[in-house]
């Protein structure tokens, strides 16, 4: 699962430019607490158009509903389902997109309490999440909305949640992104893998609350746990 996530400008600027491929016209606004209805940049691509980064809803909004409502849980969307869903199977098939993030957060349940923890890359400038986008038209109103692709939690991050975001290299970012990509190589990307070496860190319950959005969030309060190739490492929490 992925509920909550942040943007911090430099370096996840650098990240959206090695996806691209070059300098960029799009900023991003420093954000510590994204939650879903909330918008966030996407990045997307199209071989008429080139790339883009519109901002959308983070909830996906179908073409077909009835109306933009939130009835259903549509901010992040089970990869199994990616094939069969009415919501995603046209998605799926026409309008992937990456949807950066500096980290996100994760609830860990403790007894009777939950604790959040912070993920985060630890040398590159972010992470590359797998989305897909809709459009929805009714008279003069349009909304562009997104997903993130989430897949089964690999061993060591099933001690924190039994689900992951699915988050892809610069090159499969790319990959998952162009028109002409077939379906057997975008089950491989689908595939639950920990792809670069990442960091937990549990941080301060002021996250809890979305309208908390500064760095007060990502504030640690214990040791940071790094994770690569299912290798755990402990890093002793300096107060």
């Amino acid at each position: 699962m992925c509920g909550r996530f942040n943007i911090i400008d430099d370096p996840l600027t650098q990240m959206i430019m090695e996806v691209v491929g070059g300098d960029v016209p799009w900023a991003v606004t420093t954000e510590y607490n994204i939650a879903p209805t909330q918008t966030v940049p996407v990045l997307r691509h199209s071989d008429e158009e080139g790339w883009d980064m519109p901002s959308m809803r983070w909830w996906l909004v179908p073409s077909w509903s009835p109306e933009p409502g939130t009835k259903y849980s549509m901010f992040n969307a089970k990869s199994e389902t990616l094939t069969t869903s009415r919501a995603y199977k046209e998605p799926f098939k026409r309008r992937r997109c990456v949807i950066p993030a500096s980290g996100y957060y994760e609830w860990k349940k403790d007894g009777s309490i939950k604790v959040p923890y912070y993920i985060e890359p630890v040398s590159e400038p972010g992470f590359a999440f797998a989305g897909l986008w809709d459009r929805w038209h009714r008279g003069d109103q349009i909304i562009e909305s997104c997903t993130i692709v989430t897949a089964a939690s690999p061993d060591p991050m099933k001690n924190i949640h039994h689900r992951i975001p699915v988050h892809l290299t610069v090159d499969q970012a790319r990959t998952w992104v162009n028109q002409q990509t077939e379906s057997s190589r975008l089950q491989e990307l689908l595939m639950p893998e920990i792809r670069m070496e990442i960091q937990v860190t549990p941080v301060s319950t002021i996250v809890n609350n979305a309208r908390n959005k500064d760095d007060r969030c990502v504030e640690p309060v214990g040791e940071t746990i790094k994770i690569h190739q299912a290798k755990l490492i402990a890093t002793p929490h300096r107060s």
